[in-house]
């Protein structure tokens, strides 16, 4: 996904120029405790990298916890939706989530409520939200946009105190959207984004930054710029286009664009690979965990079944601390330092490639749309035509 130079400055996925703004929009304490565990954990990371060996001082920064792994929709690639997950299915306990946070809240930056599941699905997610801002910690959520169908309940979303909430938005219109979003209503969606934007507006609220994540398929590729006039109409603050990920090449061969831009993969005429070769190394493993439902413990999201869980929080009651720097999670850094290919999770991940698996654009950012938009045409013709 090439750009102009500036845009290349990026964190992760997120452009620096957007993890700027967002310092002006988030509400986080910047407390000298925090900030000696970000200290601590880069160090121990960048040593690990250059030893070849594990070291972990501090714990990770962002912890993305699962209010729940159940779904109202049935998207095809998604083991939550299309029925392959094997693990069992439930919601996350406010008071599990307390004690998690009583031990972790005082160190981490930031909390995402995700993973496999409709956040919204857990009747105790905004409460998690809420106790968690007593923290002083940053917090995000991703949806399908189907639970907040009423001004009342967006303006419960924005006085949790939520930082960020990306809608998954792969459509334009009913058809497309319908496409990939099974059992979804785009106009349900629309609706929700309204209300959230009437409810800043009401309550005067910058927060929370409200994001569309545009997932790039072959039936939707040249949406691009209708997108963005969606976004504008309703006050969305950015647009993630963002590659998919698969697991067959029927799935491949259906819904990845023609694009190379938007696709992570390269087809060798039987299967679908990743473009570049991944490095024996992944900053996950310092600077993300994933805590899901169950408090099972797993390196990253993309250990779907948690069939790499490290433990069970709340089974063993035992502090999340304890567990990031447990033998378990030791070893398994010690296999990614040195063959992470043989990780079968791993050989699919989007963490080490070359280019960003998503491009992230600023509605407020006219010369960079512009300048996307356009690269976008050149690529392929579209009906690309802002409004």
């Amino acid at each position: 996904m090439g750009n102009k130079w500036s845009d290349r400055l990026i964190l992760s996925v997120v452009p620096l120029k957007s993890m700027v703004r967002s310092l002006f929009i988030f509400k986080v304490a910047h407390t000298p405790r925090r900030i000696f565990n970000v200290f601590k954990i880069l160090l121990s990371m960048k040593l690990s990298r250059w030893m070849k060996k594990p070291v972990v001082w501090g714990i990770p920064p962002i912890v993305m916890v699962e209010p729940t792994n159940i779904c109202n929709l049935k998207c095809p690639m998604c083991p939550s939706g299309n029925g392959d997950m094997a693990r069992p299915r439930g919601r996350l306990d406010l008071q599990n989530f307390k004690k998690l946070m009583d031990d972790i809240g005082p160190y981490v930056y930031q909390i995402q409520f995700w993973n496999q599941g409709e956040p919204f699905l857990n009747k105790q997610f905004l409460d998690m939200v809420r106790y968690a801002k007593h923290y002083g910690v940053m917090t995000q959520t991703s949806t399908n946009g189907h639970f907040i169908r009423t001004l009342d309940e967006a303006k419960a979303v924005v006085q949790s105190g939520l930082d960020q909430i990306i809608f998954s938005l792969d459509g334009t219109n009913p058809e497309t959207y319908a496409k990939y979003r099974v059992g979804g209503d785009f106009n349900v969606v629309m609706k929700g984004l309204e209300n959230l934007a009437q409810a800043k507006r009401e309550l005067k609220s910058k927060r929370p930054l409200i994001e569309l994540q545009f997932l790039v398929f072959k039936h939707n590729r040249d949406e691009l710029a209708e997108i963005v006039n969606i976004a504008r109409k309703n006050q969305v603050e950015r647009v993630a286009f963002k590659t998919a990920q698969i697991y067959s090449a029927e799935q491949g061969l259906e819904y990845l664009p023609q694009d190379t831009d938007f696709t992570r993969y390269e087809f060798d005429g039987k299967e679908f690979k990743l473009k570049s070769e991944l490095p024996n190394f992944c900053k996950r493993l310092w600077l993300n965990s994933t805590v899901n439902w169950d408090g099972s413990v797993s390196p990253c999201c993309f250990d779907k079944d948690a069939d790499y869980a490290m433990e069970f929080l709340f089974e063993k009651k035992v502090p999340f601390k304890t567990v990031f720097k447990n033998e378990k999670y030791m070893a398994f850094r010690r296999q990614i330092l040195t063959d992470r290919k043989s990780i079968e999770m791993c050989r699919n991940c989007t963490e080490g490639l070359k280019e960003p698996y998503a491009r992230i654009v600023e509605i407020q950012d006219k010369i960079s749309i512009e300048h996307f938009l356009n690269e976008m045409r050149q690529k392929e013709p579209t009906k690309v035509e802002l409004k």
